[in-house]
Parts: structure tokens; C-alpha cells; sequence
């Protein structure tokens, strides 16, 4: 199995668990992105995984701004922000690993799910 490349959209308590995890599996997962809007969590995810400064955002539309650089776009903002980056991501071709609840409602939850099936993504 290839290396997948991971950005992350949320570096909150739910972001740094699950990169945390995926830093254990460094065969599996190289973390290269991250938007935060809290200057220290974004920081602490730049130092602890080695991101490129140019990979370092404060907000999710400025990372998905950029044209696809990675596999796997993790969501882990607040739930109810969950929507917008998960809808662009998709756009863009990333594969996702969305933290529950997907959406805050359950035709946003639809939409993605509708959304990541024509594009040929997995959420």
C-alpha cells in the first residue's frame, strides 16, 4: 500500500487525535497540510509534522483554494462546519475522512454522500 498524504482541516482536539494516529502509522500517512484558525494548534501541527510553511492555512477555504496536493482531506472542524469543506473537497477529488456527525442535517449528509458518488471519492 502506498504512502497516502493527508491535509487537515481542524487542528482542534478531534484533528490532533486523529493525526496523532496516523503519525503512528508513517507507512501509511504523511501529514502535509493544515488549516487552522488559531495561530498556536496550527503551530503545534506545523513543528510536530513537519509541514511546509507554503501548506499552512488559517482558514479551509484558502487550502482548498489550492489545486488537489494530497490524497485525504481530514475534516474535523466544528460539526456544523462540516458541509462547505467536505462539498469543495469532494470537487477537488480528495478523498475524506469526515468526523461524525458528517453534517448537521440530513440532506447536507445527502449531499455529500450523492456528491462523493459521482465524483468517485470515498467519505
Amino acid at each position: 500500500m502506498k504512502q497516502l498524504s493527508v491535509i487537515i482541516i481542524g487542528a482542534g482536539a478531534r484533528g490532533a487525535t486523529y493525526s496523532r494516529e496516523m503519525n503512528n502509522m508513517p507507512e501509511k500517512f504523511k501529514i502535509i497540510g493544515v488549516a487552522e484558525p488559531i495561530d498556536a494548534r496550527r503551530e503545534h501541527f506545523k513543528n510536530i509534522y513537519n509541514i511546509k510553511e507554503e501548506n499552512c492555512f488559517t482558514d479551509w477555504k484558502d487550502i482548498l483554494d489550492r489545486p488537489k496536493f494530497a490524497d485525504v482531506a481530514m475534516i474535523t472542524t466544528m460539526d456544523e462546519m462540516h458541509y462547505e469543506p467536505a462539498m469543495k473537497a469532494i470537487e477537488l477529488g480528495y478523498d475524506i475522512l469526515l468526523e461524525k456527525p458528517a453534517a448537521p442535517s440530513p440532506k447536507q449528509g445527502a449531499d455529500i454522500a450523492r456528491a462523493a458518488k459521482e465524483k468517485g471519492v470515498h467519505v
